[in-house]
């Protein structure tokens, strides 16, 4: 599902590969924005969701939205501290239904309101090219790769992506803060110790990735003796560099069983940086 936010709303939450879809929004203060998506046999009837709502939570503060684009429906509940919309869109091109629930804690936009549900849109499943852009990361990626396992700690984010099936690559990507302070090595010979158990440095090289200087490193490594029978390796990529701008470094490791020596990025993929740090709001 693809939404557009303010810059300083960020991924609270998100769910998992398996689970319903839901993705959580916040600023530095308060969740903003929670949108659900879930398919549905059965065309739904919004208005008649929302009425039921209404009734049954007794609420004199909730009132019907107006002004909103004419396929949303949703209700309005002012409290004390914010203004809370709750809102739903049925996509009958792809059977999708959407819920959002949006935050005012001062003064409601609803400029910024109505351009958020206009952006709400499923992605589509068969897209050649997706957008990946959380926690700090932004990337483009072959359709086939969908996000196999994603780890958030702090100064640290790290997404893995796998063909569907486990047949193929697997594809990670890191972002890791503060770069001055812990790296001690040379980006040289700190790719080498970062190498899992088992993998033997095979070729190094200085690399430019986004107009950075980085440095790339591919490594071999056993598999099991059917494999090694078959000619197969493990053969692994890893690229490095630190982006000046943002403070931070950035590694991109493939991994994949191989008849070759080297092994190469996915076509179509590509990691930003240099991305402005979103400026603190004072409220």
């Amino acid at each position: 599902m693809r939404v557009k936010h303010p810059p300083d709303w960020e991924v609270a939450a998100a769910s998992g590969p398996q689970d319903p879809g839901r993705v959580i929004f916040a600023d530095r203060d308060y969740h903003r924005l929670d949108l659900k998506w879930r398919p549905l046999k059965y065309v739904p009837d919004l208005d008649l969701g929302l009425e039921k709502h209404r009734r049954k939570s007794g609420d004199t503060e909730i009132q019907a939205l107006t002004g909103a684009p004419s396929e949303w429906r949703g209700v309005l509940r002012q409290t004390p501290d914010a203004s809370i919309v709750h809102a739903g869109r049925f996509f009958k091109e792809t059977r999708l239904l959407a819920e959002i629930v949006l935050v005012w804690p001062s003064r409601r936009n609803t400029a910024l309101e109505n351009e958020i549900l206009e952006s709400v849109r499923p992605e589509p499943p068969e897209a050649p090219v997706r957008t990946w852009q959380a926690m700090g990361i932004s990337l483009t990626l072959d359709g086939q790769f969908d996000l196999h396992e994603s780890i958030a700690k702090v100064g640290r984010v790290t997404w893995q992506f796998a063909v569907a099936g486990g047949k193929g690559p697997l594809l990670t990507v890191e972002r890791i803060a503060m770069p001055d302070y812990w790296l001690k090595d040379s980006l040289r010979d700190w790719l080498v110790k970062e190498l899992p158990q088992g993998q033997k440095p095979f070729r190094q090289d200085a690399a430019i990735y986004n107009r950075h200087p980085g440095q790339q490193l591919i490594a071999h490594g056993k598999l099991g003796i059917a494999s090694a029978l078959r000619g197969l390796k493990r053969v692994r990529l890893d690229l490095a560099w630190k982006c000046p701008v943002e403070g931070r470094l950035y590694r991109i490791s493939l991994s994949q069983a191989s008849c070759d020596l080297e092994a190469a990025l996915p076509g179509h993929f590509k990691v930003q940086c240099c991305r402005p740090v979103p400026a603190a709001v004072v409220s």
